[in-house]
């Protein structure tokens, strides 16, 4: 199971040019591939010049505590360096994990 995770990562700009990065999560996270998050996004905190991390959980099949516990402290890191972090498309059980937990509207824009 601790290699369950695959993630892309894009470096673009939004409409105003500020750098954004974008990770696209496919798989699982848990106790098992929560460094490769970690990881991630750490990486995306250090692009230089990035304004906004997009995290897409839409191929995400699981998150567990250790998953939702590193979003939140990237999110937090971010705030603290003026970089905004959000998830989007969490569906199924994801979705359902980050609504029971009262994360899923800390990371999104609902």
């Amino acid at each position: 199971m601790g290699s369950d995770l695959v993630v892309d990562r894009e470096i673009g700009h939004d409409a105003l040019d500020r750098v954004r990065v974008t990770l696209r999560l496919r798989g699982l996270v848990d106790l098992g591939t929560q460094p490769a998050l970690e990881r991630a996004l750490d990486d995306a905190l250090a692009v230089t010049g990035v304004h906004a991390i997009v995290v897409d959980l839409e191929r995400l099949t699981l998150l567990d505590s250790t998953g939702i516990a590193t979003l939140l402290h990237a999110y937090r890191t971010g705030r603290v360096g003026g970089v905004s972090l959000r998830v989007t498309n969490p569906t199924g059980m994801v979705y359902r994990v980050l609504e029971i937990t009262g994360v899923l509207t800390v990371l999104t824009d609902v």
